[in-house]
């Protein structure tokens, strides 16, 4: 089992990935992500699950490959779009039935779906609910370090709102890198969490 790694570890990882990358290739993919879900507020629900686990495909191949390609972006759509879909919904519903119960709940809840799409990227096999079941059982105990990443951005996000916003268009890709790179390392602490010959999947 790996260590947990501090959050200026992952923040140089992501870095590091964003040097051998190119950091205006992220910003391209990210940019293409944000402008597919939002051309229209109709269909943009039922592409956010292919839209999301395509970036996370893209960033993850970031750290697992010597180049990224924006064809990663679509490439588990084409493989898995609706299974992808219905798991999107899924976690849309989840996160706004659990946000009726308040802010607190709903942020809560948030931090546990956060490696979704992560583990819908690894482990294609899963369905949907089954995905967010293992995002559950991955962040148990470690909500609080993936918001302790968070607010480690916060000088940077406080710069970007001074920039009126446009700073925070390029401050993305660095926090979508480190969140890879959190993944990442969860993955190595919780390998035997994610691939497993069954599951049991519970629906919250």
């Amino acid at each position: 089992m790996r260590e947990n790694k501090s959050s200026s570890t992952l923040r140089r990882e992501a870095r590091e990935m964003m040097k051998k990358q190119g950091y205006f290739n992220l910003l391209i993919g990210l940019l293409i992500i944000s402008l597919i879900l939002g051309v229209s507020s109709f269909i943009s629900p039922l592409l956010i699950g292919p839209a999301m686990v395509g970036l996370a495909c893209f960033y993850v191949n970031g750290f697992r490959k010597e180049k990224v390609r924006f064809e990663d972006l679509f490439e588990p759509a084409t493989k898995n779009f609706i299974n992808l879909l219905v798991m999107g919904l899924l976690k849309t519903i989840f996160l706004f039935l659990w946000s009726l119960l308040f802010i607190i709940p709903g942020l809560i809840k948030s931090y546990s779906y956060a490696m979704v799409e992560f583990i819908a990227l690894d482990n294609p096999e899963l369905d949907g609910n089954e995905a967010i079941t293992k995002s559950r059982e991955m962040m148990d105990g470690n909500k609080l370090r993936l918001f302790l990443l968070h607010l480690s951005f916060i000088g940077w996000f406080l710069l970007g709102i001074l920039t009126f916003g446009i700073g925070l268009i390029f401050l993305a890709p660095y926090i979508k890198a480190a969140e890879t790179a959190f993944y990442i390392n969860l993955l190595g602490n919780n390998e035997e969490v994610v691939v497993e010959d069954e599951v049991e999947a519970t629906f919250y």
